[in-house]
């Protein structure tokens, strides 16, 4: 640490990378490191290339990618003239993500349209993994090493492998989904603030902005009101500034954040677009504290195995904690860490105690946080600071990081071969390609078709298709009078689990009785045409004797 009497001499950079730090060899560093983000880029592309070969094949591994491949594909079709596509493409009119994901991906899909490659689905979904999702996380991470070590020394490339083998990374990397540029955004809020060193000067209001950009993006942005917070608490207490001054740079944060968030939602402008809007993200809190259908379980223990899946054991998880506790007070980066931990706590006790944990949903936090591990490095390969005692104990500290890590590679091997592998072989299309042959007298014909979401069942286009992601029940089905009916096998058995509770137990029960049928395979009104352990084929009784002459319509 500089000297109380040199601290105002000394430059804002200076100060975050010279405590101790050689300043010789950054290019060799950076060079490293530039190497390791490009070679992992490259290596996200050999799954994320594969099993896309149709928009039906992508919904059946991911369907959030299903349900927002139609709405980025019309933001960019062609209208008739330039104000009208301006509207549609601001007006996208799907608000469960904000504008800068759909029109980030829209500006990169733009090559491909004018390329006349849109039916090109593999290509589609490459373009839009790798640029909207993959390239921005990679991006998060060497601004985390950037933040801790500036591509000073060895631990910047070693700090970026470490961030890269968390299984949630990986994870993240193999699906066209907002969470890469959320991440980007939070470590870009981060760094804002931390360069701003309690000046509360332009660095602090582009933090506002940017934090504005993620609520746009995900909600999550506003998690950020406790780093906010202890910003101005602690550049109070250091009487850096008045307080008058700090209650205005609040209120400037407050009102460059919402700013931001109305310039990079512009559709909140237009007031049916606005309702429409808020009634999502009414519906879509709704659903995140109770969950989709069936109430999900919540808090720790409900969260755990996933946590532990895509983050580590406890061991692991209590060490980055203490670790970051412990730099705030013992580290030369002491802001740095209060900043993380200040971002990482309401948005966790929020996923533990409002909604349902998901994985996505903490890296944003966890991701930071795990980041603060740098603390452990020593500044040269092998050389210990301190106490023969000290030495020994980060060691033996550095050696349960060493391990997990180690796990979290092995882990992320399986990860990549199978998610390469996903289309070889795989049930559910092998289900339909047996289904269909029992369809063929119908193909030519015009059916009505209902399939569960997480089958695959290509479209052809004489058939009107549709699929549900609430609980099936007769009403639905007899008005909707669907010829074809495609049911996934463990959906039925799902919402048959005697422990599963319904947001709506009503709807439960009707739904209940719908699938005891269905898993029966006396569905009132279909006979049953084709099952597997996968799933069932079921076709209405007049459709299948209009048809079907051989097959036994009762």
């Amino acid at each position: 640490m500089y000297p109380a009497d040199l601290q105002q001499t000394v430059t804002n950079e200076e100060y975050c990378y010279n405590s101790g730090m050689p300043r010789t060899g950054k290019k060799p560093i950076l060079l490293i490191c530039a190497v390791l983000f490009l070679g992992t880029f490259l290596v996200f592309t050999i799954p994320n290339a594969k099993a896309s070969e149709n928009p039906e094949m992508v919904a059946m591994f991911e369907p959030d990618e299903g349900v927002c491949l139609p709405v980025v594909s019309g933001m960019i079709t062609p209208k008739g003239d330039f104000v009208t596509f301006l509207r549609k493409f601001i007006f996208y009119d799907f608000y469960s993500y904000g504008f800068p994901y759909f029109g980030t991906s829209a500006l990169f899909l733009f090559p491909v349209q004018w390329a006349g490659q849109m039916q090109n689905t593999g290509l589609v979904m490459l373009v839009l993994r790798q640029l909207v999702n993959v390239l921005p996380m990679l991006l998060a991470l060497l601004l985390l090493v950037y933040l801790h070590d500036g591509f000073r020394t060895y631990r910047s490339p070693v700090l970026f492998v470490a961030l890269l083998l968390i299984p949630a990374v990986i994870q993240n990397g193999l699906w066209w989904h907002p969470d890469g540029l959320a991440l980007l955004l939070a470590v870009l809020v981060l760094l804002f603030l931390w360069k701003d060193q309690r000046k509360f000067g332009w660095h602090f209001f582009t933090a506002a902005a940017l934090c504005g950009v993620l609520t746009a993006t995900k909600m999550v942005g506003v998690y950020f009101f406790l780093a906010v917070g202890l910003a101005l608490i602690w550049g109070f207490v250091e009487k850096k500034k008045p307080l008058k001054r700090l209650l205005l740079s609040a209120a400037g944060f407050v009102v460059i954040m919402a700013a931001a968030f109305i310039i990079a939602n512009p559709f909140l402008l237009s007031g049916w677009a606005r309702e429409g809007y808020f009634s999502t993200m009414n519906l879509e809190t709704q659903e995140l504290g109770k969950g989709y259908g069936l109430i999900y379980e919540k808090g720790l223990r409900a969260a755990w195995p996933t946590m532990r899946q895509f983050y580590g054991e406890a061991v692991f998880l209590l060490l980055v904690l203490g670790v970051s506790v412990w730099g705030v007070w013992k580290s030369e980066k002491s802001y740095l860490y209060a900043l993380t931990l200040a971002w990482f706590i309401p948005l966790t006790v929020s996923l533990l105690t409002v909604t349902h944990f998901k994985y996505q949903y903490w890296l944003p936090v966890a991701v930071p946080l795990i980041a603060n591990l740098y603390y452990l490095l020593p500044e040269k390969p092998g050389k210990g600071e301190g106490s023969k005692l000290r030495v020994v104990g980060r060691l033996a500290v550095l050696l349960i990081v060493v391990i997990q890590l180690a796990l979290f590679a092995r882990q992320d091997v399986e990860t990549l071969v199978k998610q390469s592998r996903r289309h070889v072989d795989n049930p559910r299309i092998e289900f339909f390609e047996k289904a269909a042959a029992t369809l063929e007298p119908l193909e030519q014909a015009e059916m009505k078709v209902y399939y569960d979401h997480r089958l695959y069942v290509p479209k052809q286009s004489n058939w009107l298709y549709n699929t549900s992601y609430g609980i099936l029940n007769y009403p639905y089905i007899e008005a909707q009078d669907f010829d074809i009916l495609f049911l996934l096998e463990s959906r039925m058995r799902d919402y048959l689990n005697p422990n599963a509770v319904g947001v709506d137990p009503a709807e439960l029960e009707a739904g209940r009785r719908f699938y005891e049928d269905a898993l029966a395979g006396k569905i009132a009104g279909y006979h049953q045409l084709f099952r597997d352990e996968i799933a069932g084929v079921f076709i209405r009784i007049e459709t299948c004797r209009n048809y079907l002459e051989n097959a036994d319509c009762n």
